[in-house]
């Protein structure tokens, strides 16, 4: 009999489910009381148990200002309805729309437009990584976030362990092709005769993104494995590599142009690792369902950035330049590189599809993954709003187009 007869699931899915690492989940077995049973030597967690612990502890795992919507079972509906709380990335490039809008306040600025509408405070948390907001969205402390496309698979594969958990894909966001945007920096010094050599060093990467993912395949594909890999964030792994502890790491924008432009590091596979790199904007299912004329304002907002950014890459590179202190050609540069378009291609689709089956390798029992969760009518309303041309209900069959509207 299997243990999925039972609801159970290993250590191992709860740890992607999660996005965490064995040594965080240990700590939260022992101090959080994560739920668990061990049957010999191994280690088994109740799905329905561990829903109801992640909702309990959601917004405060790992980052305590996530309470700053509110431990939302205490609120009333009326309160929650007054707060929207938006999760973004200013540390990824591809999720620099968000960060523009902020900013600029368009968001803030679309909700005025509302007839009829009472004031709504909107609190702006910049998450360490995709998997801090995915949690915010399962404990409602967060209603909308930009995330990175292995967060967003994430998101798709607890909606179907947690029945009461209704993530939805409500637009796409930068996108780039081939992986471009996540590549390898390291040490200057190092020399390379043959690239299987990148087994046997210290690398480094953050924990369950997009680029960690990547770096994990790439070591298999050479005939390693992940298991030396140290997890840590972008910035602990840029001193590393100028500190020599580690020999480099699998980075996103603008890390990579960063290391390239104040020489600390050289940049391996710079046409990028794997798949097209693709971000998007997810919200509650629930929450967007009873919230349309807030969730169609998010999307004015996040589109007439995308033209900013398109028509006026300057001016969106010396916003960016004074808000991160990147220099502003470098930003410039990125932006450039970056596919700015909100549209829903069946292609894109079907890459996140195949990034779930790839975690799935090697899972006894695993299925068939399920279709990316979306609805796409909250993006029509918002592009009808904008007077852009009418956008198809269904996701696009072509090829990226090259005219860019969205």
């Amino acid at each position: 009999m299997s243990i999925e007869q039972f609801n159970l699931i290993s250590m191992q899915e709860a740890l992607d489910l999660l996005g965490v690492s064995r040594s965080t989940f240990d700590r939260w077995r022992k101090w959080k009381q994560l739920p668990f049973m061990k049957i010999g030597k191994e280690i088994l967690i109740d799905k329905g148990e561990l829903e109801k612990w992640v909702r309990h502890h959601a917004v405060s795992l790992e980052k305590p200002a996530l309470v700053l919507g509110g431990a939302t079972s205490m609120m009333s509906t009326q309160e929650r309805a007054a707060t929207i709380t938006v999760g973004y990335q200013s540390g990824t490039a591809h999720m620099w729309t968000s960060l523009i809008m902020k900013e600029l306040g368009w968001f803030e600025e679309e909700l005025a437009s509302i007839p009829a509408r009472r004031a709504i405070q909107v609190n702006w948390f910049d998450g360490a990584g995709g998997t801090v907001l995915v949690q915010g969205i399962l404990g409602g402390s967060v209603q909308i976030a930009s995330l990175g496309d292995y967060p967003i698979t994430i998101c798709n594969s607890m909606r179907q362990m947690f029945p009461g958990f209704s993530p939805v894909m409500l637009a796409f966001d930068g996108k780039t092709s081939g992986g471009q945007g996540i590549s390898l920096v390291v040490r200057k010094e190092l020399e390379i005769k043959d690239v299987s050599e990148i087994c046997n060093w210290s690398l480094a990467s953050a924990p369950q993104t997009s680029a960690g993912r990547r770096l994990s395949k790439l070591l298999r594909s050479l005939g390693g494995n992940d298991h030396r890999v140290v997890h840590q964030g972008m910035d602990e792994s840029m001193a590393g590599i100028v500190k020599r502890k580690i020999a480099g790491s699998a980075m996103w924008e603008p890390y990579i142009s960063l290391a390239k432009h104040n020489g600390i590091g050289q940049v391996l596979f710079q046409e990028g690792l794997g798949e097209d790199y693709l971000t998007g904007v997810v919200a509650d299912e629930q929450w967007a369902l009873n919230h349309e004329a807030e969730t169609v304002a998010y999307l004015k907002a996040h589109l007439r950035v995308h033209r900013f950014i398109r028509e006026d890459t300057e001016a969106a590179a010396n916003l960016i330049s004074r808000i991160k202190g990147i220099p502003a050609d470098v930003a410039g540069q990125i932006l450039s590189r970056v596919r700015w378009d909100a549209s829903f291609y069946e292609k894109d689709l079907q890459t996140l599809v195949h990034l779930q089956e790839e975690d799935q390798i090697g899972q006894t029992g695993a299925s068939k993954p399920p279709e990316i969760h979306t609805n796409c009518s909250y993006l029509i309303q918002a592009a009808k709003a904008l007077g852009l041309p009418p956008l198809s209900r269904t996701p696009l069959q072509q090829g990226w187009s090259i005219e860019q509207l969205y």
